[in-house]
């Protein structure tokens, strides 16, 4: 996996809810010797929660998910893999705005939230057939 830069965590994880804070964990770890700012951390752990956590929760054949984290000159890139069905979550459309909470919708608000956290997004399916892989590569500035 290329996160950009030199590849410093891997951490492949069977799907389920286990895998959220597995993921969380390895890569809050990984980052602890950068001295990153607490609230990029915070924006690492939020892009996590929602990314690996819509697999666990709504991922389609997905057995295994893979978090690969790496730190370079003030970049945090992350890449985000599975093994399920074909799907790209940043192609979802920005719902619509609301006034209120009422007006507010239940779902649908996480995929914008890690749009706006990063400062890049990619989605791209890799390899073929019953190898291909689902990959979101991402960068968060340290800042």
């Amino acid at each position: 996996m290329d996160t950009g830069g030199e590849t410093k965590l891997v951490a492949r994880l069977p799907n389920g809810p286990a895998a959220i804070e597995q993921s969380r964990l390895a890569v809050i770890r990984f980052l602890e010797p950068f001295g990153i700012f607490g609230r990029t951390i915070n924006r690492v752990e939020v892009v996590l929660e929602e990314l690996v956590g819509n697999l666990v929760r709504y991922g389609k054949s997905v057995n295994q998910v893979t978090v690969a984290a790496g730190y370079r000159g003030g970049v945090i890139d992350l890449v985000i893999e599975d093994d399920g069905v074909e799907f790209d979550p940043l192609a979802m459309a920005e719902p619509p705005p609301f006034t209120s909470l009422a007006e507010a919708p239940l779902g649908g608000l996480g995929i914008p939230l890690v749009r706006r956290l990063t400062s890049s997004a990619r989605y791209d399916r890799v390899g073929s057939g019953a190898e291909g892989r689902n990959r979101i590569s991402l960068r968060i500035k340290n800042g």
